[in-house]
């Protein structure tokens, strides 16, 4: 693969190296990324899923990435422009639930930052189906004409515009081996049912 699997390249690094970065509020750490929700239509990120610690116990939030002020990828920690008291008082998250509308209304209202979704048909809907956890596509089958060909192992992210640019992928199930890249472009659907990813058959001659 060219240039190698981690490498960073300018603004662009693996979403799999993001999570874990401590994040920095204006007046101290506050804790970890743990993930990242995007918007598997238009490959943005729309989220941080942070990993707040409060002595033994921890919870987790969501942060918009307009609140993101540097992400520093030799430092390794992403700084925002809130402060500890306004994210620990942030709504909380059911990690293991689709985020819902009302949730994002109250997360969006409550740091005074505009609905991403506010141009879009159906807005008032009650969740967003496309709105997804990178850490849980890490495994997915990778289906091209009907047949699985490899596997998912991670994204590569642009942590300027928060787009997902490339997905990385590997023959093996069991994800080891080389790492191969497509644009995300080639992506035409996610089954989440399937736990796939289906690929454009264009795309299929790039892997010859």
């Amino acid at each position: 693969m060219p240039g190698g699997y981690g490498e960073r390249m300018g603004h662009t690094l693996l979403a799999h190296d993001l999570s874990g970065y401590p994040l920095a509020a204006r007046d101290g750490l506050i804790g970890r990324v743990r993930d990242l929700y995007f918007d598997d239509r238009r490959w943005l990120v729309r989220y941080l899923v942070v990993e707040l610690h409060h002595g033994l116990g921890h919870r987790r939030v969501l942060l918009s990435p307009v609140c993101v002020l540097t992400t520093d990828t030799d430092a390794r920690h992403v700084t925002v422009t809130l402060t500890r008291a306004q994210i620990e008082h942030s709504p909380d998250i059911d990690a293991d639930r689709p985020v819902s509308r009302q949730h994002e209304i109250a997360l969006h209202e409550y740091y005074g930052i505009p609905f991403y979704w506010s141009h879009e048909a159906g807005s008032t809907r009650t969740g967003d189906p496309h709105l997804r956890s990178v850490r849980a596509l890490h495994g997915y089958s990778l289906i091209g004409r009907d047949a699985a060909i490899g596997h998912v192992a991670d994204f590569s992210v642009d942590v300027v515009t928060w787009s997902m640019d490339e997905l990385i992928w590997t023959r093996r199930q069991w994800l080891s081996g080389p790492r191969h890249r497509l644009p995300v472009s080639a992506i035409t659907r996610v089954s989440w049912v399937g736990r796939a990813v289906y690929l454009d058959v264009r795309a299929l001659a790039q892997l010859a």
